[in-house]
């Protein structure tokens, strides 16, 4: 009994000792098992990371995109530059358009002598100004209406003035900025001189012209014209005579499109 008194003492002295390195020892497992953990987590950061990596890889490929479309630009530039002029705009007449025309010309009469401003002439080289209203049909075809006043002075001092009021068909062709119209119109005209008067007086008026168009609004050009007014005084009182008046007119001209 003796002999075991002290050895049992032992045991209770060591015992805790030995518990709480068991213990500690416990606490370093867990703590192994939480590096392993970590170390789980850093292979998951690690895959992210090479996700991420990819993710931007992809962007990289994005960037072989842009520079796909890059090249596609370039390409349909170069096209356009060998076959276009970049730098030329055409403003191009459309079926839809309509115009306001406003010209002022000379009236030069041709068959009453000498139209030029001398003595021998009766009727002397007047003015005349037109306003009209032109509708596109097709981008070439237009009709429209146009009236104007015009007049002519004499030798004696006196003045010819004729209102016509013309409609028109009008075909133009165009190249590039330049516009052509060739017009033929026909109407009624009033005539007038010192205090006698015509009403109404055939109008017949073909008329051609060369114009630029500036933009979509605006074109400024040249036209001229052959107009002839007949008198058929004939038809009205078989004592009297048929009076055919030509003229010729050359205008300067605007014409406003919307």
């Amino acid at each position: 009994m003796k002999r075991i008194l002290p050895f049992l003492c032992m045991i209770f002295l060591f015992a805790p000792i030995v518990h709480a390195q068991s213990y500690y020892d416990n606490d370093d497992d867990y703590y192994s098992e939480d590096d392993d953990y970590y170390s789980e987590d850093d292979d998951y950061y690690d895959e992210n990371d090479s996700s991420d990596d990819d993710y931007y890889d992809e962007e990289s490929e994005d960037d072989d995109f842009y520079d796909e479309n890059d090249d596609y630009y370039d390409e349909d530039q170069k096209e356009h530059e060998e076959n276009d002029e970049v730098s030329y705009i055409i403003n191009k007449t459309r079926a839809g358009d309509q115009c306001i025309k406003i010209s002022l010309a000379l009236n030069i009469p041709m068959n009453f002598g000498n139209p030029w401003p001398t003595k021998d002439g009766n009727l002397k080289m007047g003015g005349i100004g037109t306003i009209g209203y032109h509708y596109f049909l097709k981008d070439w075809f237009a009709i429209g209406a146009d009236v104007g006043f015009g007049f002519n002075s004499t030798i004696g001092g006196n003045t010819f003035n004729c209102i016509p009021i013309v409609v028109s068909a009008t075909i133009q062709p165009s190249i590039r900025n330049f516009e052509f119209p060739i017009s033929m119109g026909i109407g009624m005209a009033y005539e007038s001189y010192i205090n006698k008067s015509y009403w109404p007086g055939l109008v017949i008026k073909p008329e051609v012209g060369v114009h630029y168009k500036i933009n979509q609004g605006w074109s400024v050009g040249c036209d001229v014209s052959y107009t002839i007014l007949p008198q058929l005084g004939k038809t009205w009182d078989t004592g009297s005579k048929n009076i055919y008046g030509k003229f010729v007119t050359v205008a300067a001209c605007a014409r406003y499109y919307f």
